[in-house]
């Protein structure tokens, strides 16, 4: 595996997204609980999100709960707000000193959202929103329905009656991201579920077999290859 090589690539990708998917799939195959499943999701994070920072790639959008994962089982959503709140303590001790800027996308003045995740989150943006480097973007409890008609509803707030699509971008929450241009889901499933609709009207789509657990970086490697191969039109005629 040649980083070095695959980093000097022009064709790569300067922003993945990532929907998180298969991890109670991954457990129930090895006779574990969805929540350890979650457990070891979370620990495949840790390494995709080092892994992409280490390759160049310049932002990441990882789609963590969706406005519709609420509907899960109870227990299974207060194991995955703790996961969440170990998360942002990881991203506040590994990136605060470093050149990455972390967004969280979602509704965090959702109280169903434990309030230690709500502040933390709301702390980490506000100390990272001047870096200029690596962005990291987490989307928790976030739907991107939810995210379009905020945008609108704030449009309505500032008194516009009419936008350009740039302008429009200004009022959604990857507004300082770079457009995006790829994205993977795990686990086979071939659907985007409510993720990103505005921004992904023309990124490539990936779906490996693969649970997310089991993600690991020759999988991330071999799907950056099938984009590099991808042959980019946005809607023009090209050899």
């Amino acid at each position: 595996m040649n980083i070095e090589k695959i980093k000097s690539d022009k064709r790569l990708p300067k922003h993945i997204g990532v929907i998180i998917d298969g991890n109670g799939r991954w457990a129930k195959k090895r006779g574990m609980s969805r929540s350890m499943g979650h457990k070891f999701g979370f620990e495949n994070l840790k390494k995709q999100i080092e892994f992409v920072e280490q390759l160049g790639i310049k932002n990441l959008s990882i789609y963590c709960f969706s406005t519709e994962n609420w509907n899960r089982p109870k227990e299974e959503v207060d194991y995955l707000m703790q996961l969440f709140e170990e998360m942002l303590d990881e991203y506040k001790n590994k990136y605060l000193d470093k050149d990455v800027r972390i967004i969280i996308s979602g509704d965090l003045n959702d109280e169903r959202l434990p309030l230690n995740v709500r502040n933390k989150a709301k702390e980490l943006i506000e100390l990272t929103k001047s870096k200029t480097g690596f962005i990291l973007n987490s989307c928790i409890n976030y739907g991107g329905r939810q995210e379009i008609l905020s945008a609108v509803n704030s449009l309505i707030s500032d008194n516009l009656k009419s936008v350009n699509e740039q302008q429009f971008e200004q009022y959604l929450y990857t507004k300082d991201m770079l457009p995006l241009d790829f994205i993977i889901r795990t686990s086979g499933e071939q659907r985007l579920s409510n993720f990103c609709p505005w921004q992904s009207s023309y990124s490539e789509l990936y779906f490996p077999k693969v649970e997310w657990p089991g993600f690991n970086k020759k999988h991330m490697i071999k799907a950056l290859k099938v984009f590099m191969r991808r042959n980019r039109r946005f809607g023009a005629i090209k050899g």
